[in-house]
């Protein structure tokens, strides 16, 4: 019992830090979306935007290491509910992980060079649209595993007001998963209820863990 609430009070705050994090991340990249479709603008572009991405491409791993535990402590929390979609929820985030890191990977070769090794601007474009299409396919994977998971959370202690404002996320974060065709700001605004219902999300679940303590 003592190893279970510690689990859980580590995945609230787990959560709340990889919130924080991921919109510390889309802070970054916000002015940088819509690089060049021109060759000859695209080196420009990239030093123009080379901090942000750099720092941006830091906090992503962070951000994705943080979901370890809050995966452990959403287990924890609603396998009782309903095992099967429990697990399936959390599978799903656990599948995103991996992706994240590859995203990560993808996106340090636009800010960080390897053995002094130039990429050309074909490179970089290859390197571009891998990024954005691993982001799309993350988007559409955090949709399906936040709705299931907010199915089960309307019926678990964490509340069903996080449930409702996490079908809104998930609604918006599919929209999100578009960012060439919605434009920057509106994307920022789909990743600002992401990391928000992330952050609720992680104090409701130390709310939880104090009432289970008490």
């Amino acid at each position: 019992m003592k190893e279970k609430n510690s689990i859980i009070k580590i995945g609230g705050i787990a959560s709340i830090i990889s919130g924080i994090l991921t919109l510390i991340q889309n802070l970054f990249l916000l002015p940088v979306f819509s690089p060049p479709a021109m060759d000859t603008d695209l080196e420009t572009w990239l030093s123009r935007w080379h901090f942000h991405i750099a720092m941006a491409d830091e906090v992503l791993l962070f951000a994705t290491l943080a979901l370890i535990p809050t995966i452990a402590a959403l287990y924890q929390l609603l396998v009782n509910t309903e095992k099967a979609k429990t697990l399936i929820g959390c599978g799903i985030i656990a599948l995103i992980l991996p992706i994240n890191v590859f995203l990560d990977i993808i996106l340090g070769r636009l800010a960080y060079p390897v053995y002094n090794m130039e990429m050309s601007a074909g490179i970089n474009k290859l390197i571009l649209s891998v990024f954005y299409g691993g982001m799309h396919c993350a988007a559409i994977l955090w949709c399906i595993a936040i709705i299931i998971l907010c199915y089960l959370i309307r019926k678990s202690a964490i509340g069903k007001m996080i449930a409702y404002f996490g079908f809104l996320t998930a609604a918006l974060v599919l929209i999100g998963a578009f960012p060439w065709v919605i434009g920057n700001v509106l994307y920022f605004i789909t990743q600002l209820f992401f990391s928000t219902w992330f952050v609720i999300l992680g104090i409701r679940i130390l709310f939880v863990q104090k009432q289970t303590n008490n």
